[in-house]
This record gives structure tokens, sequence and C-alpha cells, in this order.
């Protein structure tokens, strides 16, 4: 009898690699060369040290209730800019980019796993989050997902070099601890010639609010937290001053840039291959 697609396909824990000496694990709970220990728990492989900067506050964001509140105007936002099918796939286009079947994807920050829909079925797609509580929920609404996630970071993912074809993070990578850093193993665990694409929504769009201009920052704060989002993540939202494309150009210098969702997000693509000098 033959095995069929979903019996044959790796799991995540098949083709990680140790994040401090990146010798593969092979599915051992264990590094076998430093003893690093990768626990494989609910499914999901826990790759992470402890959180710190932004991405310790955007897991608390994401693992708390914070989230659960702020999510009806997540999904207000996609409806104004036409249904969350056209504004995800105002990305997703560039991901789909290679139109061929047996593709190994990762997507960076997958959260509960809103993308996976728009992807064909024949593709294998991967993920990691800072944010744990969504990696099980990401299982629970797709439970071919078990096995195929890890609890990491975007600036240290736990793959080889050129492990996948694609890779992309759609939102949250405005708020990552260190862009440069992310867009560097985002491009290192991708083949050359496949496309690596991130997009989320224009930073300092709170700039644009009544009490930043007329100088009371206090009172952007106090509708901000009205959203759903907590204290530390409002403060951390407030006092940002990191400009992503800027941080994109220098560290991928053949990347365009594009702006999506009636100019309120913006959308990196790198092309695989960097331009010769």
């Amino acid at each position: 009898m033959l095995a069929t697609r979903s019996e044959t396909e790796p799991t995540l824990a098949d083709f990680a690699v140790c994040l401090g000496c990146r010798a593969p694990l092979r599915g051992r709970d264990a590094c076998l060369t430093c003893g690093r220990s990768y626990p494989m728990r609910d499914q999901i492989l826990e790759a992470i040290g402890p959180l710190e900067g932004r991405n310790r506050i955007n897991a608390a964001f994401y693992d708390g209730p914070g989230w659960v509140r702020f999510r009806k105007w997540e999904r207000l936002f996609l409806t104004l800019q036409g249904g969350a099918r056209r504004a995800r796939m105002q990305i997703l286009r560039h991901v789909l980019a290679i139109d061929r079947p047996g593709v190994r994807a990762l997507e960076v920050g997958i959260g509960d796993g809103d993308n996976l829909a728009y992807l064909p079925e024949s593709w294998d797609v991967y993920g990691v989050d800072v944010a744990r509580t969504q990696l099980v929920a990401c299982q629970e609404r797709h439970p071919r997902m078990k096995g195929r996630l890890a609890w990491a970071e975007g600036e240290n993912l736990p793959f080889a070099d050129e492990t996948f074809d694609v890779c992309y993070a759609i939102g949250g990578f405005t708020y990552f601890n260190d862009h440069a850093a992310a867009l560097r193993e985002m491009r290192r665990v991708t083949k050359a010639g496949g496309p690596v694409v991130v997009a989320d929504e224009t930073p300092g769009m709170h700039r644009a609010g009544i009490g930043h201009l007329i100088g009371v920052p206090a009172i952007d704060a106090f509708w901000l937290r009205g959203l759903g989002l907590d204290r530390e993540f409002v403060e951390m939202a407030l006092q940002y001053d990191v400009d992503p494309e800027s941080v994109a150009r220098a560290t991928w210098p053949s990347a365009s840039s594009r702006k999506i969702w009636s100019r309120l997000g913006y959308c990196l693509v790198h092309p695989g291959i960097e331009a010769s000098g």
C-alpha cells in the first residue's frame, strides 16, 4: 500500500538544526554535538531562548488577552482593504511566484495560520512564532500543521542554509527585535533564487493621532489602550523610531519595496539573488 503524502512529509524536527552549533537535530530532543535541549511539546519544537526587547513584548501581547480584544480591529482593517483575501494576496502573490507543486515554504510569525488557506495544498508549509499560544491555535485550526511548527525567533531560525524554497513574514515584522538580523536569517534559510517577502503596516501611523498633532501623546496612548493593546505594547509603539524599509535597503540591496493596503502598509520582496555590483 502506498504511503499517503501526510505520512511521507518530514516534520520540522527532522530537518531542524541546533541554534548554537548548527548541527542537525534529526528529530532528537537534544543536540548531540553541544547538548542543547530542543524539546518537542504539543508537537511544537521549542528552539528559543529567553525573549528580550520587542520580541518579549510581542509574545506577551499575542499570548495574552490583548490580542483577543484587538483582533476585531485587525479584521475591520482587512475588510476596509477589500476583504482578507484581497488584502493578503497583495503580499502572497509574490510568495506564489514559485508556481509549482511540492514547494517547501516557511512563514515567520505564522500566528494561528491565517495565510495557510491561500497557499496550494501541494506545498509543504512550516512556521515559527515567538507566541506559543498562537502556534497551539494554528495546530487546532489546521491539524496538518502538527509537527511543522517551532517556537523560535525570526532573528535566530533553527534551520540550515537554503532549507526552504520561499520564506515570508506577514504582519508583526515592524516590531521585531532586530530587523536586519531577521532579514538576514530569512534570506539565509531560503534557496538562491527563492523569494523572501516581508510585509506589515506602516510604522508610526500613531503619529497622525490627535494627541501627537497637538503635542499630548498621552491622548493617543489612551485610545490605543482602548483598542485592546496592553500598556507595554502601547509604550513600545509610541517610542518606535526604526524604519524597516531603510533597514531592508541596507540589508537587501536588491530588494524592492511596494506600498500596500491603501499606502498604510509596506511589502518588501527580495528576488533571491543579489545584483552584482
